[in-house]
């Protein structure tokens, strides 16, 4: 998955990218919590204005949105499941203990394996190209505004 996005600050060899959120997701605010914009910081060579493609791979980009969704669904429903056949006398009271417990063992799994995945270059997305500010009008239709 590319994304162009805009350089924005220069540090010495990191760069703050902006990206605008696409047309069609005005309305959503699914991620990013309903932000306009995301920032991400790569390193590279370019100047402020410059704009950056971006590759996050695909395979890469899909579980991880697997992780992050359907692993905390699984353990949210796993443990309700759990919690109620274990205990059928407090069916609702077991269930909702038990979906507590197993959303937190997940989002903890989640978060003790973040440190790996963060180091791991598979799942970090890469700065392709820049486009320098001058040349952008042979450039690909870009994702901000």
């Amino acid at each position: 998955m590319e994304r162009i996005g805009e350089v924005t600050s220069v540090r010495g060899e990191w760069l703050e990218i902006t990206f605008c959120r696409p047309a069609d997701c005005e309305k959503c605010n699914a991620c990013h919590g309903g932000r306009k914009e995301t920032r991400l910081t790569l390193r590279g060579q370019a100047s402020v204005g410059d704009a950056a493609i971006v590759e996050m791979p695909t395979a890469s980009f899909m579980q991880a949105s697997a992780l992050a969704y359907a692993l905390p669904l699984a353990g949210l429903l796993g443990g309700m499941f759990l919690g109620a056949a274990l205990w059928p006398q407090q069916q609702e009271v077991a269930g909702g203990v038990g979906a507590a417990i197993g959303l937190a063992i997940c989002c903890a799994a989640l978060k003790l394996t973040e440190r790996h995945r963060r180091k791991d270059a598979r799942w970090q997305p890469r700065l392709q190209r820049i486009i320098p500010r001058n040349d952008r009008e042979t450039a690909p239709p870009s994702d901000n505004h």
